[in-house]
C-alpha cells in the first residue's frame, strides 16, 4: 500500500480491502478539502487586491476602463466561489476526512466498536461507507437548497 503523506493518519498493517478503502477515501477527501480551501482563499485574495486597486486608482491617472474592469474581476471571482461552492465544500470535505482519520485510529487501536468485533475489517468497511454516504447526502441537500 502506498504511504499517505499525512503523518497523522495511522499506518494500517495490511493491504486488506477495508484498509485500502479507508486510505483511498481519506486521501480523496483530504485532497479535495485542501483544494477547496486554497481556491476559496485565492479567489478572496484576488477580490481584495482588485478592490484595493480600484481604491488606489482614484488617486492616480489611470484609464477609465481600469476600475470597471477590476469590478468585473471581483464579480467573476465571487461568481466562481459561489458556483463551485468552495466556502461550503472545504468544511464538508475536511470534516469527512477527519471522520475517516478518526475511524482509522479506532480501527488500528481496536477501540470502540472494533474492540469486540469478530471481523474488524467488515465493520471498518461499513463505517467508511456510512461516513461517505452521509457526506454525499449532505452535499445533495446543500445543492438542492442552493437551487431553490
Amino acid at each position: 500500500m502506498s504511504k499517505l503523506r499525512d503523518s497523522d493518519f495511522p499506518a494500517l498493517g495490511t493491504d486488506a480491502p477495508a484498509e485500502q478503502l479507508i486510505s483511498l477515501r481519506f486521501r480523496w477527501y483530504n485532497r479535495q478539502a485542501n483544494w477547496a480551501r486554497l481556491a476559496y482563499r485565492s479567489l478572496g485574495v484576488i477580490q481584495l487586491v482588485a478592490a484595493l486597486l480600484i481604491a488606489i486608482s482614484v488617486a492616480f491617472d489611470v484609464p477609465r476602463w481600469a476600475a470597471p474592469s477590476l469590478g468585473g474581476v471581483i464579480a467573476l471571482a465571487e461568481g466562481i466561489r459561489t458556483l463551485f461552492g468552495f466556502k461550503d465544500s472545504y468544511p464538508t470535505y475536511r470534516r469527512t476526512a477527519e471522520d475517516l482519520r478518526n475511524e482509522a485510529w479506532l480501527y488500528v487501536q481496536r477501540a470502540g466498536q472494533y474492540a469486540t468485533a469478530e471481523d474488524a475489517g467488515k465493520v471498518l468497511t461499513q463505517r467508511v461507507v456510512e461516513i461517505s454516504s452521509s457526506e454525499t447526502a449532505n452535499w445533495e441537500e446543500a445543492l438542492k437548497a442552493r437551487s431553490i
